[in-house]
C-alpha cells in the first residue's frame, strides 16, 4: 500500500462529491465540504481540502493528486444512467491500483463496491432511516477502538447485495449486512467504505427525515427514524477509525 508521509505535513484531501442536500439544507448546515472539514478540524488533522462537483465538472483523471479521497453521499443510485458515473468508476479503479487510500460514504460506498465488481440495487427492506446498528464481523486490528458494534446515521435505500470478491464485511446488520467494507487486506486496506454517515449531524438528519416524511419516505418509517435519534453516534470516533483502517490516523 502506498501510505504517504503526513508527518508535520498538510493531509490532501479530494473530495468527489456525487451529489448536493436539498438546497434550504445546504444553507442551514453547509455542504459535504464543510461537513468533512469540520470532522477534520474534530480530530485535529492539519489538511487542505479540495472538492470537484461530478455533477457540474468532469472527473479527476490523477490519482496521486490527493493523499485521500472522499466519495459523498448522494440522492442518484449507482445504477441511473448519468455520463459521469461510468467515469466514476473508471477513476476508483485507478485509485485502487495505485493503492491511494480512499474512503466511500453512502452513495461512496455502494459506487465502489459496484465499480469492483459487486452489486448494488434498492433494498426490499425498503427505506433505512434513522440511527442504525452495526455489528462486527471481522476483527481488523484498526477496528479494535471501534469495538464490538457502532451506532451511526442512516439514509438510504439502495445498498450492497453482492459485496466484491476482493471485499471483507467488517460491519453489519440483519437490514445492512454490508455496512463496512474493507478492500484487499482487511487489516490494511487502502480503500474503505461505510453505508451510515459519519459526517451528519443529529440536527441535518431530522430536518432532512421532516422534509421527506410522506412524500419520498413512509411517513412510519420516518416516525420511528426520529425516535431513535436519541442515540448519539460517535461520529468522529468512526471517522477515526476509517483513517486508521487506511494508515492516515
Amino acid at each position: 500500500m502506498c501510505t504517504p508521509n503526513l508527518k508535520n505535513q498538510r493531509m490532501k484531501v479530494s473530495i468527489l462529491e456525487t451529489g448536493k442536500l436539498p438546497e434550504t439544507l445546504e444553507k442551514k448546515f453547509g455542504n459535504y465540504t464543510l461537513m468533512f472539514c469540520n470532522l477534520f478540524e474534530q480530530l485535529s488533522i492539519v489538511h487542505d481540502l479540495t472538492t470537484h462537483e461530478l455533477t457540474k465538472s468532469s472527473v479527476p483523471t490523477n490519482p496521486r493528486e490527493a493523499d485521500l479521497w472522499i466519495i459523498t453521499g448522494s440522492s442518484y443510485g449507482v445504477y441511473d444512467k448519468l455520463k459521469w458515473i461510468p467515469k466514476l468508476k473508471e477513476f476508483i479503479k485507478e485509485i485502487s491500483e495505485e493503492q491511494i487510500p480512499l474512503i466511500g460514504i453512502c452513495f461512496g460506498h455502494q459506487i465502489i463496491a459496484e465499480a469492483m465488481g459487486g452489486t448494488v440495487k434498492k433494498s426490499r427492506k425498503g427505506w433505512g432511516v434513522g440511527v442504525h446498528r452495526y455489528d462486527q464481523l471481522e476483527y481488523p486490528k484498526w477496528a479494535k477502538k471501534l469495538g464490538g458494534y457502532f451506532s451511526g446515521y442512516a439514509s438510504h435505500q439502495d445498498q450492497v447485495i453482492i459485496p466484491p470478491k476482493n471485499s471483507v464485511s467488517i460491519y453489519g446488520s440483519s437490514f445492512c449486512p454490508h455496512a463496512v467494507l474493507a478492500y484487499g487486506n482487511k487489516n490494511n486496506p487502502s480503500t474503505i467504505s461505510v453505508q451510515s454517515h459519519p459526517e451528519f449531524s443529529k440536527s441535518l438528519l431530522r430536518d432532512l427525515i421532516q422534509k421527506r416524511m410522506g412524500e419520498t419516505i413512509p411517513k412510519e418509517v420516518c416516525e420511528k427514524a426520529l425516535l431513535s435519534l436519541e442515540i448519539d453516534p460517535e461520529n468522529s470516533k468512526v471517522f477515526k477509525s476509517l483513517l486508521r483502517a487506511i494508515n492516515l490516523a
